[in-house]
């Protein structure tokens, strides 16, 4: 019994221990300097791709939001790809086209629904810009956005750059209020990295890669399996910590969790192939990175739940444990200071954990089936609040 509860303590300082050295790290990284050389008058040309699969609801709001984008419109094309939708997507494209002639718009059309990392590479294709830019229809930009990112690319050795997530309903839900500090955690930490090297994790919102770097978008993850090929290819991929994009997060425990899980499955895809590589020594993403990384997706969640059985089996044997674990954990579950945290903390780990049982069942989670709830939730009201359209 004491030889357990030794190693159940070990497990849980580990478990603890690693996720907060590795933020307290990250944390300092993110004050320090950038060490890059930045042309704030830089302005390639620029493809902006959006894929889209059933958008009736959004990309009208989406087409606005580009209109007001600040660029010179002679640098900047739009690509839309129809994913084959059932609905009145491409409806809502032709009525936005005939009203709006400024707008260099190319949609393409597609008969057969084969996701969006099809839809990506088929666009690509077609694409002329120095700068691809890659945006979901349900994601929307501040006017200034490009100023604040597309500099980072003069510098020779970045080779693509991501916007930061804010959530058009961020006190919609006790579920959206968790994924606001769980944003507020990661977003610090890609900073940090950016700083260090290179962050690979990427988002739909906004992602844009220099066209001379981009063969094809990655199979297993469009955005974050993309930036790390490029960082395979010598280049840094950073996060401009000062460039956002808005979008609407599911008010549901259920659509929430259906998210993160195909997200964590791609994750973890990704760190696996970095682990290979960091076997075979032709890893280029620092050890300092790829290390914590792959510990906190791979291995911390298999600890987790190695913790919650050692602790059930320490309770079994001795039933007074239980109020022991009681008296020690609840006060903490109470205040609300640490509530968020650590619901967050369990959800996330189970989340990397079931996100893992899938892979190991080749399950593939990758499927391009966008969560509906967020899109229906959108209105007309918050985007203009927010001057997005």
């Amino acid at each position: 019994m004491g030889l357990v509860f030794i190693i159940f303590f070990i497990m849980f300082l580990i478990f603890l221990g690693v996720p907060s050295a590795y933020y307290l790290y990250m944390k300092n990284k993110a004050s320090k300097p950038w060490n890059l050389k930045i042309d704030e008058n830089y302005k390639p040309s620029i493809s902006i791709l959006v894929p889209m699969y059933n958008e009736e609801k959004t990309i009208r709001f989406k087409l606005e939001n580009l209109w007001k984008v600040a660029y010179p419109t002679d640098k900047v094309e739009i690509i839309l790809v129809n994913d084959a939708s059932t609905d009145k997507t491409l409806d809502e494209i032709r009525v936005f086209v005939n009203r709006n002639h400024s707008l260099n718009i190319m949609v393409l059309d597609r008969s057969e629904h084969e996701g969006k990392t099809s839809s990506l590479d088929f666009a690509l294709k077609h694409a002329t810009g120095d700068v691809i830019i890659v945006s979901d229809a349900d994601c929307f930009w501040p006017a200034d956005i490009l100023a604040k990112t597309l500099p980072y690319l003069s510098d020779s050795n970045v080779g693509a750059i991501a916007g930061r997530e804010l959530l058009l309903n961020s006190s919609a839900s006790w579920s959206v209020k968790g994924e606001l500090f769980y944003d507020k955690t990661v977003q610090l930490i890609r900073v940090g990295e950016s700083k260090v090297h290179s962050t690979i994790f990427f988002q739909g919102g906004f992602s844009a890669f220099k066209r001379i770097l981009l063969d094809e978008f990655d199979k297993e993850t469009d955005d974050s399996g993309t930036a790390f090929n490029i960082v395979q290819k010598n280049r840094r991929t950073l996060l401009a910590p000062d460039a956002y994009f808005y979008t609407m997060f599911p008010t549901s425990w259920r659509s929430k969790v259906t998210l993160k899980i195909r997200r964590a499955n791609q994750l973890q895809r990704i760190w696996l192939k970095c682990l290979k590589l960091l076997f075979h020594g032709k890893l280029v993403l620092p050890k300092r990175i790829a290390l914590p990384e792959i510990f906190l997706h791979i291995f911390n969640p298999i600890i987790f739940m190695a913790l919650i059985f050692v602790m059930v089996f320490l309770i079994v044997e001795n039933p007074i444990l239980f109020f022991i674990f009681l008296i020690v954990f609840l006060p903490a579950v109470l205040i609300s200071t640490f509530r968020t945290p650590i619901i967050e903390m369990v959800q996330n780990n189970l989340i990397l954990f079931f996100a893992m049982v899938a892979f190991l069942n080749k399950r593939r989670l990758g499927i391009w089936k966008p969560v509906q709830e967020p899109r229906s939730l959108l209105d007309e009201g918050i985007l203009r609040r927010k001057q997005l359209i």
